[in-house]
């Protein structure tokens, strides 16, 4: 074992100067007087579960696109009739493109989704 009362103690210490009397609303105001080209606030995750690009398709949209209520379907899809998998997982996102082409595929096969 270790003997820890041989190594030597360190004192740390810090000061701070709190001169400011502020509340945090007047503080607000000043930290975006002083940042104006700042970021836009940040989505939260159900705005963006919502959102699709031209390149990517969210779960919502998905559920949508074939007429489905749950994801536990899409699941199975991806386990039995080789729907694509997903590119992102948080927030769920799939390319476009491929689920496009496994629709068209299924569909020219005859099979109802």
């Amino acid at each position: 074992m270790f003997d820890y009362n041989s190594y030597p103690t360190v004192n740390i210490s810090y000061t701070t100067e709190n001169s400011l009397n502020v509340t945090p609303s007047h503080y607000k105001s000043k930290q975006e007087k002083q940042l104006p080209d700042s970021p836009p606030p940040a989505k939260t995750y159900a705005e963006l579960n919502e959102q699709s690009t031209h390149l990517l398709i969210s779960h919502i949209e998905v559920l949508e696109m074939f007429q489905i209520t749950s994801r536990a379907t899409i699941y199975k899809w991806r386990q039995t009739r080789g729907f694509p998998e997903p590119i992102t997982l948080m927030p769920l996102r799939w390319l476009r493109s491929a689920v496009e082409e496994w629709k068209d595929n299924t569909s020219r096969f005859g099979k109802r989704f």
